[in-house]
This record gives C-alpha cells, structure tokens and sequence, in this order.
C-alpha cells in the first residue's frame, strides 16, 4: 500500500510540477550530452521537478522510460525512507564514505494509471543539511552508476 501511495504521489507531483530548466538550478549541473552518458541512452534536455521543499531535475526518454534524476531535499526527508521499509528492496547496501546515511538500492517496480514506474537504481546521502538523491534508469543504470552520479552531483553542487 506505501508503495503504492508513493509512486502516485510521485507521478501526480511530476506530471503537475514539470517545467523547462532555464532557471533550475539543479538541471544547470549536467548537460543532456552527460546525463545521456549516464543513462546510456539519449535522453531530453533536463526538466525541473519540484515536490514541496524538495528541487529536483530529470533528463528522460518518454518513449524508452529511461531517465537520469537528481534531487535534493532537507536532511530530515531522508529518515521518512526507512519507515517505508526501503532497507528490503533489491540491491539495498549502505554505503561508507560518501555521506551520512549514504545507500544504494533498486527502486521497485509498479504499475499506476497504466504506467510502469520504478526499477531504477537510486543512491542517496545527506550531505550537511541536505539529502541529495540520484537515480538512474537505462542501459547503464546499475548501483555503482547511481552511486558515481551521486558523488558527481555533490562535487558540481560545492563548487
């Protein structure tokens, strides 16, 4: 049921808060040409998400599903993930060295409004008050390209 309510949640908040990343910090950080690199397939120019509190950009593929997202949120987001009992999910390894809390694991699949979501590969971390969130999804999408895309996105967002 959780998974359930959060993969909607996520695809309502994405299809009604989608805008072109002129502005958006976040899409600044990668080109199309690195986020395809990524991803492993050619991807669109980045489009700015925004949940409540959170920015976010994603670069996709509508017609492969394949996409590259990168999001930061307050630290305190990323405690929300253990209650929804994402420590079970495939792939799940924390990993040392990148932040507090830092992981990796394989978002699950579903199916909502005749959409398949999920099955990406995420890595996160919080990194001073912020919780930075990556994820992958394409031929090149597997735990260590998340994980190498997280510590890129926090090595762009310091400078």
């Amino acid at each position: 049921m959780r998974r359930s309510l959060l993969g909607a949640s996520l695809l309502l908040a994405g299809a009604l808060c989608q805008a072109q990343a002129a502005d958006a910090p976040l899409c600044k950080l990668f080109t199309q040409k690195e986020a395809a690199g990524y991803v492993g397939s050619s991807v669109g120019v980045g489009e700015e998400s925004l949940l409540p509190g959170t920015q976010g950009c994603t670069w996709s593929d509508e017609a492969t599903g394949n996409k590259m997202s990168i999001a930061v949120a307050p630290a305190g987001n990323a405690l929300q993930l253990k209650s929804w009992g994402f420590e079970s999910w495939e792939g799940f390894r924390s990993v040392p060295g990148i932040g507090a809390r830092a992981y990796t694991v394989r978002t699950p699949t579903m199916e909502i409004m005749g959409k398949k979501l999920g099955g990406e590969w995420q890595a996160g971390a919080i990194v001073g008050s912020d919780y930075v969130v990556t994820s992958l999804k394409g031929p090149k999408g597997n735990a260590d390209a998340a994980l190498a895309l997280l510590t890129d996105t926090i090595g762009r967002r310091s400078r």
